[in-house]
């Protein structure tokens, strides 16, 4: 592998502003090497199914990662849809990411 793409991990909270709507709150970065991947066919439509639409897959180093709920990458902001643990490679974790502006991620969702 490559580990020449660069993403941002970033730690998101919702809190609520002075009107009492719910913002999301970014926190701490981590910029970190990354493999960038694509997205399966069948991954595709199984997220399409649930309201999501997947972008991008990145494999990363595991311990690079502390639960963070946004990545960005090249200036552009994607949620964490789901990590994923291959056993044949226990040193590296799966980042499946789509984007923000979908369902459960905007501000309602971190």
């Amino acid at each position: 592998m490559r580990w020449s793409d660069e993403i941002t991990l970033i730690h998101a909270e919702l809190d609520t502003d002075g009107e009492g709507f719910t913002v999301r709150t970014l926190g701490d970065r981590k910029t970190i090497f990354a493999n960038r991947k694509s997205v399966g066919f069948n991954e595709f439509f199984k997220a399409k199914q649930a309201g999501f639409t997947e972008q991008m897959k990145f494999d990363i180093f595991a311990v690079e990662y502390a639960g963070q709920t946004v990545a960005e990458y090249m200036g552009k902001q994607y949620r964490i849809l789901r990590t994923y643990e291959d056993p044949k490679k226990p040193d590296e974790l799966e980042l499946t990411l789509s984007d923000l502006s979908e369902r459960g991620g905007g501000a309602n969702g971190v």
